[in-house]
């Protein structure tokens, strides 16, 4: 009991203290907490181009329906289904939200998250247009606007 007085001075003298100190993990979480979160990367409010061609958004010479096969325009069977929009890709068993496009004449390369099957998964893919903008072809596969 007798130590006990001695030490309650100095048990008061440092509670008034003003600088935190290691141990004080509410003052660190604190800290931790009011840090910035950066932006959305998917995120996009612009399709304007910059110095290098990237773009917010899929160019609107690349927007509609395609498939390997014209026939099957529409069909829900259809597999090579692709429907490009502005900011997305719909694939017959996944999609696609646009991160970055970069744009070099009839050709575009998008950053895309894709999502589909019950994975995720960020892909870079590129596509080109034909000069009369029916024909898309990209990765080997040739599609043709459904109309």
């Amino acid at each position: 009991m007798n130590r006990s007085i001695w030490l309650m001075p100095l048990i008061l003298f440092s509670a008034c203290s003003q600088e935190p100190t290691l141990e004080d993990v509410t003052q660190n979480n604190m800290q931790e907490a009011e840090r910035p979160t950066p932006p959305d990367p998917v995120a996009t409010t612009s399709a304007e181009s910059t110095s290098d061609g990237a773009i917010a958004e899929i160019p609107k010479a690349f927007h509609g329906n395609w498939s390997a096969n014209v026939a099957d325009c529409g069909k829900g069977s259809d597999v090579t289904r692709l429907t490009i929009a502005p900011t997305e890709l719909r694939f017959y068993e996944s999609t696609a939200d646009i991160i970055g496009v970069v744009a070099s004449g009839p050709e575009i390369r998008v950053t895309a998250r894709y999502a589909g099957e019950g994975e995720t998964w960020d892909q870079t893919r590129v596509f080109t247009l034909s000069a009369d903008g029916d024909v898309l072809t990209s990765e080997g596969m040739t599609r043709a606007r459904c109309r």
